[in-house]
């Protein structure tokens, strides 16, 4: 990920519509599906500015694992527990010693992607969870993917195939930021035939004309959807799995 974007992730995390709304489906899905110990062992993998942690220090003692100095220090400050500099890839910790790992548009980062899950399912205690979301579906290949690094995005049946070749069983998997979708595609494809040309800032951009709200409404309702069904298709895509032996038939 460019520095300039990796800043502005930082900057934008408490406030910016996309991580409010992601915030909330998260909270949500860990809510209904995850059970921890009260004092449970949490691993957020590369947490940016920490903009997650609002909804996981309350769950247990968080510990953050990123390459970025800056990162580590916003999320000491957004009360991380333990400090980690080091590659989500393989991370250099004991095995069996997380409750709950999350990996939030991690894992599209990773150019091992197989070996990365793998080795966060070693991590996990049995009974552990491993909330996971990441960009979807190709078609929507642009800019943001190329200013923030990414080596793919994924289809539904690839994560799926992944996660079980990496020893984890599905509780859930579906797509979601669903009724943005159009849209999004719609620009996407616009903007295709420019994609090679240099661009300053992100999609990041605060909307104008006071859309921020409406845009945090329709992107977090679709948590209470989650709770009762998967969606077809979205822009991203949420799973939650767990060491394949821990999960009941």
């Amino acid at each position: 990920m460019r520095s300039e974007v990796h800043q502005e992730h930082i900057e934008l995390a408490e406030g910016h519509w996309w991580f409010r709304a992601r915030r909330k489906i998260f909270a949500q899905l860990l809510d209904a599906f995850v059970r921890v110990p009260e004092k449970a062992n949490i691993l957020d993998l590369g947490p940016g500015g920490g903009s997650n942690l609002p909804i996981l220090r309350d769950r247990g003692s968080v510990s953050v694992l990123d390459l970025d100095q800056g990162s580590l220090r916003n999320c000491a400050e957004n009360g991380a527990s333990e400090l980690i500099c080091a590659d989500a890839s393989h991370p250099p910790l004991a095995k069996a010693s997380f409750d709950l790992i999350c990996a939030l548009d991690v894992l599209e980062h990773l150019e091992d992607d197989q070996g990365a899950l793998q080795s966060w399912r070693e991590l996990l205690v049995p009974s552990g969870r491993l909330l996971l979301s990441v960009p979807a579906l190709p078609i929507l290949w642009g800019r943001q993917d190329v200013l923030s690094g990414h080596f793919r995005r994924y289809r539904r049946a690839e994560l799926k195939s992944k996660l079980e070749a990496a020893g984890f069983k599905l509780q859930r998997l579906s797509y979601f930021n669903s009724l943005l979708f159009p849209p999004i595609l719609l620009i996407r494809l616009l903007m295709r035939p420019f994609l090679g040309r240099q661009h300053r800032g992100s999609d990041f951009g605060t909307p104008r004309f006071g859309l921020d709200g409406v845009l945090y409404r329709l992107f977090a309702a679709e948590g209470s959807w989650l709770l009762r069904r998967n969606l077809p298709i979205g822009v991203s895509l949420v799973a939650i799995a767990s060491p394949a032996a821990a999960m009941p038939d």
